[in-house]
């Protein structure tokens, strides 16, 4: 996960005010329990010391409808960031610190992977190019191929001519396939995912080179690109394509733990990040833990004790989450984050305190 959209919340240092709240329309009256958690929430933070207008900056963001949940941070009058959330969020937040608490959005963030989802037909299809900031594109492709409908009967005639249509079914899935390899280099597309009518599926496929065959997932429905079934599918393949891609993270932090490239532990993966070193963190999803941290002003000042960032000329360090400060850390040095399913975070080969690291250099050159 590439972190580079946080950034905007980390131009400022303390007085954050972040808050998740269950904004689904559920109930009789769903407008007015979402005001009621918000009076509620907001009172809590007021008495906690959050200024009123950030308050009534994030009012006007979190009482509104079209989401189930809602994550909001805000400082200084202003909110910073705000997202929705594809559910309500597993715990309602109200939280005034240092840094804003921006795990459970990462956690629960619907995964944002540029991808295509394509609808192949005898002639053409759609391409619909999603982004990975979310944004999408679509795309009608027509294929000059014809004719696209074979006939009934019998004869030379109809063999002729049913051969001239599937020569056309060919020639309009290589022009799609076409369109499909210049959208998926334009998104820089970590997945494909293709619907359709079965025979024009196969020959899209067929007609992609193997570097996009191998993260196309074909999936066996004909229903248009832009469609809710198709999206709920793009969805659930992009999920599993988000779990593959985190166990073979895993896998290569294990080698490079054997190899001096890499670290386990909390203590020693802060460690790391306040050296620059971390090229990936792997981190275990627990929301229940209260892990702090010591924390400076700057984007990488954050250890297990505070005179180790005195020693570095930090003065007064305060204490914060340790997730708010990892998650700080990592957008401030461009390295990515990946979650551990859930067997790899608990099993006996989980890295310690859930944290493990890649390192850009080696161990002894950190420090």
């Amino acid at each position: 996960m590439d972190l580079q959209f946080l950034r905007p919340l980390y131009e400022d240092f303390g007085g954050y005010v972040s808050v998740y709240l269950d904004t689904s329309l559920d109930g009789e009256d769903p407008g007015r329990a979402v005001d009621l958690r918000w009076r509620s929430a907001r009172e809590r933070l007021a008495s906690d010391g959050a200024d009123e207008a950030t308050l009534d900056a994030l009012a006007a963001v979190l009482t509104g409808r079209g989401a189930p949940g809602r994550a909001a941070f805000g400082r200084g009058g202003e909110v910073v960031l705000t997202e929705p959330l594809p559910h309500p969020p597993r715990r309602e937040i109200a939280r005034l610190a240092p840094l804003p608490h921006v795990m459970p959005l990462l956690a629960q963030r619907r995964p944002h992977v540029p991808h295509l989802r394509v609808m192949a037909r005898h002639d053409g299809g759609e391409i619909e190019s999603v982004t990975a900031g979310g944004t999408a594109h679509e795309e009608e492709v027509s294929g000059t191929g014809w004719p696209v409908h074979k006939t009934k009967g019998g004869g030379w005639s109809q063999l002729r001519y049913q051969r001239s249509t599937e020569e056309a079914w060919e020639t309009n899935a290589k022009e799609l396939a076409g369109r499909v390899t210049a959208e998926a280099r334009g998104v820089g597309a970590g997945l494909i995912v293709v619907a359709g009518d079965p025979v024009s599926r196969t020959l899209l496929v067929r007609q992609l080179g193997p570097d996009l065959a191998a993260i196309t997932v074909v999936i066996e429905r004909e229903v248009t690109a832009d469609s809710e079934q198709a999206a709920r599918a793009a969805d659930q393949a992009v999920a599993e394509h988000v779990e593959r891609q985190a166990r073979e993270r895993f896998e290569h932090w294990r080698t490079q733990l054997a190899n001096d490239r890499g670290v386990a532990g909390l203590a020693a993966a802060m460690a790391a990040l306040r050296d620059g070193g971390v090229a990936e963190l792997l981190l275990a999803d627990h929301p229940e833990s209260a892990a702090a941290a010591w924390i400076g002003p700057g984007g990488t000042d954050l250890a297990s004790a505070a005179a180790e960032l005195t020693e570095r000329g930090v003065q007064e360090p305060v204490t914060d989450r340790a997730d708010a400060a990892l998650s700080r850390g990592l957008a401030t040095t461009d390295a990515r984050l990946y979650f551990l399913p859930g067997d790899l975070a608990t099993g006996a080969e989980a890295p310690q305190d859930g944290v493990g690291a890649t390192l850009r250099f080696p161990r002894d050159a950190i420090g």
